[in-house]
């Protein structure tokens, strides 16, 4: 199994909708429930996702 790793460099610190197929950015949004909006009212079927700015520590585990 391939790792899906999306381009989202061109939205740091921004919750953005991603294609469940493609992982093609669908719509970004500053807040979870701006995003959250923006899917229902587009009916999209999309994952979301916050992308992580540059400055952030990636989180790998719990432990």
């Amino acid at each position: 199994m391939e790792v899906r790793r999306p381009d989202l460099s061109r939205f740091p610190g921004r919750y953005v909708a991603l294609d469940l197929v493609s992982d093609e950015v669908l719509a970004d949004g500053a807040t979870m429930i701006e995003i959250i909006e923006i899917v229902r009212t587009r009916k999209l079927r999309a994952s979301i996702v916050r992308a992580p700015r540059e400055d952030e520590p990636v989180l790998v585990g719990l432990g």
